[in-house]
């Protein structure tokens, strides 16, 4: 056989081996991805129970402080201080006077194979650093993944804390260590406000990269209920709603950030899962060129051989 049909037998059986492995990947992506979808819809409807009560806790807290009916709140108008002391409930949703500094968690993986998903957070992170620095404010990152990481050190950026090696299927005990570092950094100064910055999974086809703002938390629904509204709590505070939001509030903050981060799994999943996809296809498709290139000089073959046999034929006559 010809050195070229030869050549083109190995490599289809090459690709073919290639398209085996990333159909393999493909289907343990789309696995995970069932997986993290789920867990996520389970954390979905926690974390809107968690919210509310938050809200409803801190609404009837500052309406006890006003003291006045009818009257409707805003964020805006409101001192923490005054209404709740000086300590963590303060800490966690009083926005402070001047933003020095900005700090960045941002979620990337741990490998490639995931398409765009690594380079598209990374090139927004980016955009927002040199937007901090234009502003006059320090950006500091606390990189979740392996690949952000290394990124981010070799273009000399400040990594003041990096994790890698979170599982495909991340449980909260898992995320802990994160965002409690995350959450302590915050309270103990090391930046003024702390943004999530992450992919978001929208379907399996599509993402969106998000940057939520998590500390101060601003994400509470003070002002969208009327004061006679937000007294009826349909539950009894035990020992006061201040000792309870006290331990509330830095837990909303941790499901806030876990659910970032089991987002953005997510929609690594979901990329890595169209990237095999598309490679299998591709694989199947250069397969498809490949044999016909080798039938092609198959038969070119033979009909030089066929040839050559009826000119021996002719010249013994």
């Amino acid at each position: 056989m010809p050195a070229s049909l030869l050549e083109l037998k190995k490599r289809i059986a090459s690709v073919k081996q290639t398209s085996k492995i990333t159909e393999a990947m493909h289907m343990v992506s789309a696995a995970k991805l069932n997986q993290t979808e789920k867990r996520d819809k389970g954390y979905q409807e926690y974390n809107q129970l968690l919210h509310q009560t938050v809200s409803r806790l801190m609404s009837a807290s500052v309406i006890d402080y006003l003291n006045k009916d009818n009257y409707r709140l805003t964020q805006d108008n409101i001192d923490y201080d005054d209404v709740f002391g000086v300590g963590i409930i303060s800490d966690m949703i009083k926005p402070r006077e001047e933003i020095h500094s900005v700090g960045y968690l941002v979620v990337t993986g741990d490998r490639g194979l995931v398409g765009s998903y690594n380079s598209s957070v990374i090139k927004q992170m980016m955009s927002l650093v040199a937007d901090d620095k234009l502003q006059g404010r320090e950006s500091k990152i606390l990189s979740v993944g392996s690949v952000g990481s290394q990124f981010f050190k070799k273009n000399n950026l400040n990594v003041v804390y990096e994790k890698g090696g979170v599982s495909d299927v991340p449980t909260f005990k898992e995320t802990l260590p994160i965002v409690s570092t995350a959450i302590k950094m915050y309270l103990n100064g090391v930046y003024d406000e702390l943004y999530v910055c992450y992919t978001h999974h929208v379907n399996s086809l599509s993402s969106a990269f998000r940057a939520e703002k998590m500390l101060p938390i601003v994400d509470l629904d003070i002002g969208t209920m009327e004061a006679k509204e937000s007294k009826k709590i349909e539950f009894e505070v035990a020992p006061d709603i201040d000792s309870v939001l006290a331990t509330l509030l830095p837990q909303f903050a941790r499901a806030e950030i876990y659910g970032a981060i089991l987002d953005a799994k997510t929609a690594e999943h979901a990329s890595s899962m169209t990237a095999m996809k598309s490679a299998t296809d591709n694989a199947k498709d250069l397969v498809s060129s490949l044999s016909l290139q080798m039938n092609r000089a198959r038969q070119a073959q033979i009909t030089t051989e066929l040839t050559e046999i009826v000119s021996g034929a002719n010249a013994l006559e």
